[in-house]
């Protein structure tokens, strides 16, 4: 006796449910109002500057042009200890003034057209020097700064010819 009826008491509660979930209006959905271009090329991030760095360093070497949105400075000084196949260089990145710290990423692309794995850095003043381990010859390198705050990158390239000073190398000396 019980079961017949809990039966009709399920039917009218699931008849009840169904009727209120029928006849309910679906909201409008928000069409979001269109931006604002904005004064420079508009890009599409799938992630954060600090992860988009990479690719945009090795673009640069690729392309051989940097696309950056502020200013930065790439220097490179003399090369010091070399052996037969590599040379230590420093290089100098100049920040701006203002700029928080800041990732770097560094890759170089040797004169064979070969490609190193990009490397990273931490930048906590407005100037930085890195010491890299180049092949002997020209080297491009590409070095990228992001700014997780501001959600911006700056990319340069330089040009360095990886080469003993004359003054390392062995002189020989003669006795007359």
């Amino acid at each position: 006796m019980r079961l017949g009826a809990l039966v009709p008491l399920c039917l009218f509660v699931a008849s009840l449910t169904a009727a209120t979930t029928t006849n309910v209006p679906k909201p409008d959905p928000a069409i979001p109002a269109p931006s604002a271009p904005r004064p420079h090329a508009i890009r599409s991030h799938h992630g954060s500057i600090v992860s988009d760095i990479d690719s945009r360093v090795l673009a640069a070497l690729l392309a051989t042009t940097a696309e950056s949105d502020f200013d930065i400075t790439v220097r490179t000084g003399e090369a010091g200890l070399c052996d037969s196949r590599t040379c230590s260089v420093p290089v100098t990145i100049k920040l701006p003034e203002n700029a928080p710290p800041m990732r770097l990423a560094v890759a170089v692309s040797n004169g064979h057209g070969e490609i190193s794995e990009v490397r990273h850095a931490d930048c906590i003043t407005s100037q930085c020097t890195l010491q890299l381990v180049l092949e002997r010859g020209r080297n491009t390198i590409a070095v990228g700064a992001a700014n997780g705050l501001a959600q911006t990158a700056g990319v340069a390239i330089t040009r360095v010819d990886a080469q003993p000073a004359v003054s390392m190398t062995a002189r020989r000396t003669e006795w007359f």
